[in-house]
């Protein structure tokens, strides 16, 4: 006799944080998300940029919330076992098939909330730079397609039309410099 236990998948279980990016405890993604006051909890930004001083940026795929407009390099939520450092080169990784690691640089860190249909966003985002002109292949679950801009061309892009644009794009270029 065979039973069957489903094809369910455990959930993404991420870190919530305190104000200053410190990671506490991990919880159910879906619950932080769909929370009418979701807690604030951990997301890394990595921005890739080229020795031609143009930003590898994706076009978040349709199909993932907050998808179709213009987006950062690559992002996730830091989960068991993982640093932002180490979160960031697995979102490398997974969105655009960067094998090895990249070397990071700071940036800096902000808060980032949004409502997006019935999800709230309530992140602690830590932004690194990865200088990179090697190979990629973007996933496509993950990206539609790839463009590369300056980033005077960027804050160009985002000013002309900001809803073409995620927030957290938005948030990270108007705190970069030329």
């Amino acid at each position: 006799m065979t039973i069957e236990l489903g094809n369910k998948n455990p959930p993404e279980l991420i870190y919530t944080v305190d104000s200053s990016g410190n990671l506490l405890s991990l919880e159910p993604r879906e619950t932080l998300h769909l929370a009418k006051s979701s807690k604030l909890h951990a997301a890394v930004i990595g921005m890739l940029l080229r020795k031609d001083d143009k930003y590898l940026l994706q076009w978040r795929a349709s199909n993932k919330l907050g998808g179709n407009r213009l987006d950062v390099s690559a992002t996730t939520h830091i989960r068991r076992g993982e640093t932002y450092e180490s979160a960031v080169q697995r979102s490398f990784e997974n969105e655009l098939r960067i094998k090895d690691p990249v070397r990071l640089e700071y940036l800096f860190d902000f808060i980032y909330k949004e409502k997006l249909g019935d999800h709230n966003e309530n992140e602690f985002c830590k932004v690194f730079l990865g200088r990179y002109d090697g190979k990629f292949k973007p996933n496509p679950i993950e990206i539609d397609r790839i463009e590369f801009m300056t980033l005077q061309d960027l804050k160009k892009f985002i000013t002309q039309d900001e809803g073409k644009a995620t927030k957290w794009l938005r948030e990270t270029v108007s705190r970069m410099e030329n």
